[in-house]
């Protein structure tokens, strides 16, 4: 006798796939997420229209003074008219080819490096990198060269945000590596000045460091001299700099198998074969992650040079927000545009990071 089973039931449609079932898991999974979801879905709805409608469509884009703007709509006309400052401070006019030499070699030694030959990138680009803020430092300055001499008091705007903190990382990162070899040497005075100087510049903020650069140092100097106080921030930046990113490089150390630091010695190498062929290029593989946040950092930290009276572009935004033709009330599209330009050079500095994270990854994962 032949048997007949029943067909197996036939399973339910699954509804938590593609964008649906993202939606309820993510945004409605349950009802407090949902209250919140709603809650927020509601402020978006009624702030988002009067925010674009203000920032775009009754925004005021033409114009060359204060009777140019109305009072429906954001000023764009004031950060067209001080954009210049914006960008470079007081620099004279007739001189900014100076500052864009200096930013289009950054960016080119930067960018180059991606296309030039594996077999040429240390021996172009690592002595260009090394070079560059004390040529762009004597350039800017002029006199070296046999230009006019423009004190660092006309320096300014955003091109000396950017200039500065690609000059402290420049510089910052062969002391750090130095630091973080003398923190781990077996020599007690090496050790102890090397822990000293890190911890110190890592546990004290960046504000009282520039203070310090700035009121307390001239104070040690010999009568008589001077050193100019954007120089005496640099150092403060570089030396800062120095010791997160030696901490950084720690993390990196620690990282490495002890078995490469054994293959090394049973090699024969010296110490500095070892360290700079063989287990400094895995630490910087190791801390990229780290090393590149601690320059968005530093980029970020070049803000607070304002405190002290060095026009960045911050300081630069609030000066021309005191000034007499510009009493309208433009805080908020000064310090909106200072917010998105640095949103896009730190944006771009993690996508950077990604990118070279991805050259870099040797897991070999599908």
């Amino acid at each position: 006798m032949i048997e007949f089973k029943p067909s197996p039931a036939r399973p339910a449609p699954n509804l938590d796939v593609g964008f649906i079932g993202w939606i309820r898991g993510n945004l409605f999974p349950n009802y407090k997420n949902s209250f919140v979801t709603l809650v927020l879905a509601a402020l978006v709805f009624f702030t988002l229209p009067k925010m674009i409608d203000w920032l775009f469509i009754s925004a005021n884009w033409v114009g060359e003074s204060q009777d140019d703007c109305t009072d429906t709509g954001a000023c764009w006309v004031f950060i067209n008219a001080w954009s210049k400052q914006f960008f470079y401070g007081s620099y004279p006019p007739e001189s900014l080819w100076r500052v864009n030499l200096c930013l289009v070699s950054l960016f080119a030694i930067v960018a180059g490096s991606n296309f030039l030959p594996k077999a040429y990138r240390n021996k172009i680009s690592i002595p260009a990198l090394m070079l560059l803020p004390f040529i762009g430092l004597a350039l800017l300055d002029g006199r070296l060269f046999g230009l006019e001499f423009v004190r660092t008091d006309y320096w300014g705007g955003f091109s000396l945000n950017i200039l500065l903190a690609a000059a402290s990382i420049i510089v910052s990162f062969p002391l750090s590596f130095l630091w973080i070899l003398g923190r781990q040497s077996h020599m007690p005075f090496v050790k102890t000045v090397c822990v000293i100087l890190i911890e110190f510049f890592r546990g004290v903020p960046v504000l009282a460091l520039f203070f310090m650069g700035s009121v307390m140092l001239p104070l040690f100097f010999p009568e008589g001299m001077n050193i100019d106080k954007l120089i005496r921030v640099w150092i403060v930046l570089i030396l800062f700099m120095s010791g997160y990113m030696a901490e950084v490089f720690r993390g990196g150390f620690q990282a490495v198998p002890t078995g490469q630091y054994e293959a090394a010695d049973s090699l024969g190498l010296s110490y500095w074969q070892k360290t700079l062929l063989i287990i400094l290029p895995q630490v910087i593989k190791v801390s990229m992650p780290n090393i590149l946040a601690t320059f968005v950092m530093l980029f970020k930290n070049t803000t607070f040079l304002l405190i002290i009276g060095i026009f960045e572009m911050l300081a630069t935004v609030q000066t021309s927000l005191s000034n007499s033709n510009w009493l309208g009330g433009h805080a908020t599209e000064g310090y909106l545009f200072v917010g998105f330009i640095f949103w896009i050079c730190c944006f771009s500095m993690s996508m950077m990071s990604n990118s070279i994270e991805r050259k870099l990854d040797t897991s070999h994962r599908n």
